[in-house]
């Protein structure tokens, strides 16, 4: 048993004194990453959010899902869908850019499918953008919250707008 802790100990040293290590990226946070997400290939950032986006009070009635990761080298990737209601269309976006600050994300990407409803105008290749916040887990936490989908709007989500946030009383936003 010495002998294993001993080959432990010597492949640490050496691997803590190997000068082709990779440096840290000054674009992640300090402290707290892991080695592969130091290189490049672990998860930095995931939200999610599923359920229906009704509320009465808004008379919004339809489902809305969405998932984004933001990787270790930078790279973002996910897709949302948004039914906008009975007959009223709805879009599938392609993420493109994540960012999260605090317990809020913005998510924006590219429509690849989407409508205002049967007959109505072709919303693909379109810019999307909307904006989430996890308020909680608990069912004595206030509900998340959701924005609308933002069509053909001329900012990223990197500028981070002050896009409207209502409660999602039927579903759950999760941002890590």
């Amino acid at each position: 048993m010495k002998t294993v802790s001993s080959v432990a100990l010597l492949a640490l040293a050496l691997a803590c004194t190997d000068t082709n290590a990779p440096t840290a990226d000054a674009r992640l946070p300090a402290g707290g990453l892991s080695a592969s997400i130091s290189s490049g290939s672990g998860v930095v950032n995931r939200v999610s959010v599923g359920g229906s986006d009704q509320d009465a009070t808004l008379n919004t009635d339809a489902n809305f899902s969405l998932s984004a990761i933001r990787y270790g080298d930078g790279s973002v990737g996910g897709e949302w869908s948004d039914q906008f209601g009975q007959g009223q269309g709805g879009v599938h976006v392609d993420v493109n850019c994540l960012v999260v600050q605090g317990n809020q994300a913005w998510i924006g990407g590219i429509i690849r499918q989407g409508s205002t409803g049967q007959g109505g105008v072709d919303l693909s290749g379109l810019a999307a953008l909307t904006r989430v916040a996890d308020l909680g887990k608990s069912a004595n936490d206030a509900p998340d919250a959701i924005s609308f989908t933002f069509i053909g709007l001329a900012v990223q989500c990197t500028a981070q707008p002050n896009l409207p946030l209502f409660p999602m009383t039927g579903g759950q936003v999760t941002v890590n």
